[in-house]
């Protein structure tokens, strides 16, 4: 009898050779029902055909499948996993590779000798909501203030903004959490964060969460809202203060490494999402490394989310620093 993990692998292959080839097709008879994971599809779908609006082609896809947890029960098996794809692609003429740590949730029922596709959900895009502290060990040192007030031990000048420090801390930290650090369950703005300060972007401390832009690390963790919530971020971007000096731009063409891109899922005027760009493909356009779900050279507009919509509204900021 095939064994549900085989199954989960052997879903995700060929999933991972749709996007090559574009033959969605083959994965209909791996489902229970002829509709069994529609809306996933779909989405894997519009993913595809942002690369060929791009002008780009897929050249191959690699991935790796990690059961987190699972349930298994009569013949039916609930699992969880992370899928690390990696999408190797073609734009004029210049190699590019975009990767992805993707979280979906997964239902199989054993029909006669094997299994097949009861569901699949998607992981979403968001922003932060819970904090998950981890060992005390992890964090920094903390220094006491003569008002009381706890600072990192890390102290960064206000010598303007290194793009350069930034993206190389995007790059190292985007698929894992910095331990010295809070890690968020939706961790986009935090993250951020954590690339900002790297660049260079002294804290700007207050003892009020709704002020000033910081992190205190310790057994009693506390950061403002602008730290680790996108919508309180994109607000502090937009005013064009401190510690950031944001310039918002009109277009993702003018943005550079180093730059940040504020994202409006619905349109309703409370931004969601946060990005650092990385790089500039070969049509001049911003590509992104990101949390939540865990991004690296992702390309700027998200029409690849689970959270777009056709109402998304954007904003580009060029950080300059102080």
């Amino acid at each position: 009898m095939e064994d549900w993990l085989n199954f989960l692998q052997n879903y995700c292959n060929a999933v991972q050779q749709c996007w090559v080839d574009g033959r969605w097709e083959r994965l209909q008879p791996l489902g229970a029902v002829p509709d069994a994971g529609a809306r996933q599809r779909e989405l894997w779908m519009r993913e595809q055909e942002q690369y060929l609006d791009r002008g780009a082609e897929i050249t191959a896809v690699q991935g790796d499948v990690v059961p987190l947890y699972w349930l298994e029960s009569n013949g039916r098996v609930q699992v969880e996993f992370a899928w690390h794809v990696r999408q190797l692609y073609r734009l004029h003429g210049t190699d590019l590779v975009k990767e992805t740590r993707r979280q979906q949730r997964m239902a199989v029922i054993r029909q006669g000798t094997g299994w097949k596709l009861d569901w699949i959900e998607p992981s979403p895009d968001g922003e932060m909501n819970t904090a998950v502290l981890n060992d005390s060990d992890a964090w920094l040192e903390m220094n006491e203030t003569e008002e009381g007030m706890p600072l990192p031990s890390l102290v960064h000048g206000s010598k303007g903004y290194r793009a350069d420090q930034a993206v190389a801390y995007a790059e190292q930290y985007w698929n894992s959490a910095n331990p010295a650090f809070p890690h968020f369950t939706d961790d986009c703005t935090n993250f951020i964060s954590q690339c900002l300060y790297a660049g260079g972007i002294p804290m700007l401390f207050s003892r009020e969460k709704g002020r000033g832009w910081w992190m205190r690390p310790g057994k009693s963790a506390s950061w403002s809202y602008s730290w680790a919530v996108a919508h309180s971020l994109y607000l502090l971007l937009k005013s064009g203060g401190p510690p950031m000096r944001a310039v918002q731009k009109r277009s993702p063409e003018q943005l550079v490494p180093g730059d940040v891109i504020c994202y409006d899922f619905d349109g309703d005027g409370r931004f969601q999402h946060t990005t650092i760009v990385v790089a500039k493909d070969a049509n001049h356009m911003p590509l992104v490394n990101a949390h939540t779900t865990n991004s690296r050279m992702r390309y700027w507009n998200y029409r690849d989310s689970t959270a777009y919509t056709p109402n998304i509204r954007y904003a580009f900021f060029h950080i300059q620093g102080m």
